[in-house]
């Protein structure tokens, strides 16, 4: 099985509406990336989210980068919007909250032949010719 390439191109994603969704994920962090707890309490297995907008706390709105891109977390780094169900609802339907994508992914059917895809980057900056590009759309 091919595994899912991370490498997608997060501006194109943007401007084709998925709403930096991922950034608005519960990140669960491995028990090697947590910080150690205090004794009393565990350490904490998740990333923090932004209480206004939902964002991760590692999200900078101004630039919409990662602050901690070089040490973000291992499900960050191996993540792939493209297989992810969600996209398809949210490129389609919009975002507005986790809890509102998750009831109309299970209301919304889109056939697969109909999927949009984020083209994914190469170490140059270029879109490289792959299986998850949307062949139909033009570029903007």
């Amino acid at each position: 099985m091919e595994k899912c390439r991370s490498d997608v191109n997060c501006d194109e994603g943007r401007r084709l509406g998925c709403q930096t969704f991922c950034c608005r994920l519960l990140v669960r962090l491995d028990p090697d990336e947590r910080a150690p707890g205090d004794g009393i309490t565990p350490a904490k297995g998740f990333v923090d989210k932004d209480p206004d907008s939902g964002l991760c706390v590692n999200f900078d709105p101004a630039t919409h980068r990662c602050r901690i891109w070089e040490r973000r977390p291992r499900v960050c780094r191996e993540y792939s919007c493209n297989p992810d169900p969600l996209l398809q609802v949210v490129l389609r339907v919009g975002f507005s909250s986790l809890a509102r994508l998750l009831r109309a992914s299970a209301e919304t059917k889109i056939p697969r032949e109909a999927h949009r895809f984020i083209p994914h980057i190469d170490e140059h900056g270029k879109e490289p010719n792959n299986k998850y590009a949307d062949k139909s759309r033009k570029k903007i």
